[in-house]
This record gives structure tokens, C-alpha cells and sequence, in this order.
């Protein structure tokens, strides 16, 4: 429809510019034609050739087939005219003397002045017949056919432009449907996918742009589907969880209750659960506000050692009274990184614990700048991660030999993807498990 628009805006300029030209063009020809007849029929009026057939016929050849000359008295009276002209008859005549009368246009000295009869248009000059006072040679020009000239041309631009806009108007609604339909389609695999229906769909488009765009949509659909399916598997986790330390709850409060347990037992036991209940909780809070981390971190340049060695030694109470040791391999300089140090320190907090769950005698900490990159390592004696759990660990929920609640690593693997890092985890039978996180220095992140 814009189209069809702009093509009548254009054609009608076009349309308004070539009328406005044409008129200019005839009353500029109309007026030096009708000049040349006052030239020319003034010298043969002084010669009084002007009705003569031989003179008129010459005079068509020097001037346009439309432009005579009649002779008018000071009432508007034919006096003369050319009886043998084929351009005009006396009726013709007569409508122009009545329309000059009728208009009081004076006769001495008429210039251009336009007539419009029932018969047409006329272009008018004038001048008094200096051997005869008292009348007028009037000039004239017929403007019929240039007026026919003009209809013509405008009813061919007319036709032209209705056939230019069926094109354009058949041409647009091809290129439009072309354009629309692989948008209809990918609208309703969007429909579909705000529905849940996440199946991949093939498409066929011609254009390189609509097929990477299926493309996206189809890879959107596929991450929508495996964000669906983990959101159900941590729901149902969650709630497997948390009924378990619930449950045990209401069983040892109704054996209180009914007077079937010992207090100062089913107390302790009652505790032990609410502090596991309490901690799954927070941990649940925790990844949950990781998932929903879209705003800036605030982070600040710190020494990794530090928080390193700091959250050791808060877990140093727990590692004694495992009887582990723990030994620091740590860069006698600063290890300078930009992080934020409350979710760096959550994330050592659960390596730590993790590797005291399964020392026997010694955990490593080591921390260093290495290859224009920062290592921190977390080595535990234990023995080892099993070949089928290594692959899943870091996975929410997944408990492998004596795990807690399976959320612990999947935390850590957070934090560390958040400042821009990688961890890996790997087992020997020398050194035991070694969780490995890696940064890159903050000149390299920002190149």
C-alpha cells in the first residue's frame, strides 16, 4: 500500500510538473506567434495583400495552421475576416468579438489576452488599423490543438501510470508474500515454543538471513527445552531433599510426642536434621540468586591468597578435629585479581569442605600466577572420584560416594564462570582429587 502510495505521489508531481511546463511552453509559443501575425499582417494590411489566397496561404506556412486575423470596429463589429480560412467559421467569430465586448477588453493596444468561448480557447492581440481610425485588426490563436495535445499526452500518462501501479500493486503483493510467509512460519514456531512445545523444526527458506534465523530459533528452543527439563529436575530434587530431613523431623517429634523415643536423642537428632534442612536451604537461596544474577557484580581488586587462606582457616576447627592437615603452596607476591570477594570466598568454602569430607591425611592449597593466567588448586588425599561420577559432579543435585545435597560444586562452578573462569577436577592415584580453577589475568579478559 506505501508503495502504491508513493508511486501516485511521484506520478502526480510528475503529472502537475509537465501541465505547468506545457501551459508555460504554449502561452510562450501562443505569444510569439501571435507577435509575428501583428508583424506580418500589419505590412500586408498597408498593402491590403492580407485576404488575398496566395498571401494567406504563404502566411500558414510562416505560421501556426490556427492563427488568422479579423477586423473589428469600436463595437466589436466584424468588419472583415478571411472567408477563405478552414480553420474557423464565422460563428467562431462572432462568440470571440461578444466575449472581447462583453469583457470591455480594449482594442488599441490588446496583449495576450485570453478568450473563452462555447467554440474553445483563444489567445488575443490587437492593433488599430492606422488607415482606418475607428478599427481594429484583432489576432488570434487557437488554442484547440494544443488543448488536444495536452488531454492526449494526459490520458497516456494516465494509462501508463494505472498500468505502472496494477505491475507495481501485482509485483509488491509477490514480494510481499515472499517476505511474509517465512515470517508467518517462524511467528507460529514461536507460538509454539511459548506453549512448551520446544520440538525442532526444519525449515526451507530461500534467503540466507530467514534460514540463520530458523537456526537461532531452533538452538533457542533446544536450550528452552534443557533449561525446561532442568528446572523439573530441580524442583523435584528440591522436594525430595527437603522432605527427607522433614520427615525425619516428624517422626522423632511424634515419638517425643507419644513418649516412644528419648527426649535428649530424638533432641539431638531433631537439631542435627534442622541444621542439615537449615543449610540446604541456604544453599538452595544462594544458586537460586545465581541464576537470577543479571545486574553488575561489584567486584575489587584483592589478593587471592587472602581469601584463600581466610576461609581455611575458619574451616581449620572442622579439619582438626578430622585430623587432616592443611598445607598452604602459595606465590610469595600478591595474587592480584578483580573479584567479589563474598561469592569467591562461598565457592573456596564449598572446595574446602568438599576435600575435608574426603581427606585422610592431608589437603593442598596452592595458589599462583602461571602462563599469564591465576591457578588455585584444591588437593585432597582422599580416594578419588569414581570414573562414573567424575563426569557429573558439578551437576545440580548429583550425589556421588557420601555426598551432602549435591548443590555444593554446582555453586562453585557458578561463581567461577561468573569472574570469567574455568574448573576442572582430576584424579590420580599419587596425588588423589585436584580441583583446579583457572583465571586469566585481567589484561587478557579486557584485550
Amino acid at each position: 500500500m506505501m508503495l502504491l502510495l508513493m508511486l501516485a505521489l511521484v506520478f502526480g508531481s510528475i503529472f502537475i510538473a509537465f501541465n505547468l511546463f506545457i501551459s508555460n511552453y504554449a502561452r510562450s509559443n501562443v505569444e510569439n506567434q501571435l507577435d509575428q501575425l501583428v508583424k506580418d499582417f500589419g505590412a500586408k494590411a498597408e498593402k491590403h495583400e492580407f485576404y488575398s489566397s496566395e498571401s494567406n496561404d504563404r502566411q500558414r506556412n510562416k505560421t501556426s495552421t490556427r492563427g488568422e486575423v479579423i477586423v473589428l470596429d469600436f463595437n466589436y463589429e466584424i468588419q472583415n475576416y478571411n472567408p477563405l480560412s478552414v480553420n474557423e467559421d464565422l460563428e467562431e467569430l462572432i462568440q470571440i468579438a461578444s466575449y472581447l465586448k462583453n469583457h470591455h477588453i480594449p482594442l488599441a493596444d490588446a496583449r495576450y489576452e485570453f478568450v473563452n468561448t462555447e467554440e474553445g480557447d483563444y489567445y488575443i492581440s490587437s492593433i488599430e488599423n492606422e488607415k482606418q481610425p475607428g478599427s481594429f485588426f484583432v489576432f488570434y490563436f487557437s488554442m484547440a490543438g494544443i488543448d488536444h495535445l495536452v488531454h492526449t499526452i494526459n490520458f497516456a500518462m494516465a494509462v501508463i501510470v494505472g498500468i505502472a501501479m496494477v505491475i507495481c500493486f501485482l509485483i509488491s503483493n509477490t514480494i510481499a508474500g515472499s517476505i511474509t510467509k517465512p515470517f508467518r512460519e517462524l511467528f507460529a514456531f514461536a507460538e509454539q515454543i511459548g506453549r512448551g512445545n520446544f520440538k525442532r523444526k526444519q525449515f526451507s527458506f530461500r534467503d540466507i538471513e530467514f534460514e540463520e534465523l530458523g537456526e537461532a530459533m531452533n538452538q533457542a528452543a533446544e536450550k528452552l527445552d534443557l533449561y525446561d527439563k532442568d528446572q523439573r529436575a530441580f524442583f523435584q530434587n528440591v522436594s525430595h531433599e527437603l522432605r527427607t530431613p522433614l520427615q525425619s523431623i516428624r517422626c522423632y517429634a511424634e515419638g517425643v510426642e507419644y513418649g516412644l523415643m528419648e527426649p535428649k536423642k530424638s533432641g539431638a537428632t531433631i537439631i542435627a536434621e534442622t541444621d542439615r534442612l537449615s543449610e540446604l536451604v541456604e544453599d538452595l537461596l544462594y544458586i537460586s540468586r545465581m541464576d537470577s544474577l543479571t545486574t553488575h557484580v561489584e567486584m575489587t581488586e584483592n589478593d587471592l591468597r587472602d581469601t584463600l587462606a581466610l576461609c581455611a582457616e575458619s574451616l581449620r576447627p572442622v579439619a582438626d578435629k578430622a585430623g587432616l592437615q592443611i598445607q598452604y603452596l602459595f606465590d610469595e607476591k600478591p595474587v592480584l585479581f578483580s573479584y567479589n570477594e563474598k561469592h569467591m570466598y562461598r565457592s573456596f568454602s564449598n572446595l574446602l569442605s568438599n576435600a575435608i569430607r574426603y581427606a585422610v591425611h592431608t589437603i593442598t592449597l596452592r595458589c599462583r600466577e602461571s602462563n599469564e593466567q591465576i591457578e588455585i588448586s584444591v588437593i585432597d588425599d582422599g580416594p578419588g572420584i569414581s570414573a562414573e561420577d567424575l563426569p557429573h559432579i558439578f551437576e545440580r543435585f548429583y550425589k556421588g560416594r557420601d555426598g551432602k545435597h549435591g548443590i555444593g560444586l554446582s555453586i562453585v562452578k557458578s561463581v567461577v564462570q561468573l569472574h570469567g573462569g574455568e574448573i576442572t577436577v582430576a584424579c590420580t592415584e599419587d596425588e588423589g582429587t585436584r580441583f583446579t580453577i583457572l583465571f586469566q589475568k585481567k589484561s587478557d579478559r579486557t584485550a
